[in-house]
C-alpha cells in the first residue's frame, strides 16, 4: 500500500500558471490580505488558487472553494484530519465556512 499522496481530478488539466511571480488574495469585506509566491512547495497551491479564481471573474468564494478543495485531492482529506497542516486548503474551507468573498491578482 502506497502513502503517495495524489491531486484530484482535474488538476492535471488546469492551466500552466509557472509564468506567475505570485497571487495576491484580498478579503472584499475586511480588506485583509495575503500575497502567495509561485515557489516550489507552493506552486501547486497557486495552481489551484489562481485556475479556481479565473472561472469565477478572478475571486473566491464558496462555491469555487468547494472546486478547490476537490482539486487538492489527497491533501484535502488530510487537512480534515490533522487541522493547520495544509494553509492552503484550510483557507479555502475557511472561505466554505465564513461565506467569505476573495479578490484574486496575478503578477
Amino acid at each position: 500500500m502506497s502513502n503517495k499522496k495524489t491531486f484530484g481530478a482535474g488538476f492535471d488539466d488546469l492551466a500552466n500558471t509557472s509564468d506567475l511571480k505570485k497571487v495576491t488574495f484580498i478579503n472584499r469585506e475586511t480588506d485583509k490580505s495575503f500575497s502567495l509566491e509561485n515557489i516550489p512547495g507552493k506552486q501547486a497551491s497557486v495552481k489551484i488558487l489562481y485556475s479556481i479564481a479565473q472561472t469565477n471573474y478572478s475571486q473566491i468564494n464558496r462555491s469555487v472553494a468547494r472546486t478547490g478543495i476537490a482539486l487538492f485531492g489527497d491533501y484535502a482529506q488530510e487537512e480534515e484530519q490533522q487541522p493547520n497542516s495544509h494553509p492552503n486548503i484550510h483557507f479555502l474551507m475557511n472561505i466554505m465556512t465564513n461565506d467569505e468573498e476573495w479578490l484574486v491578482n496575478a503578477e
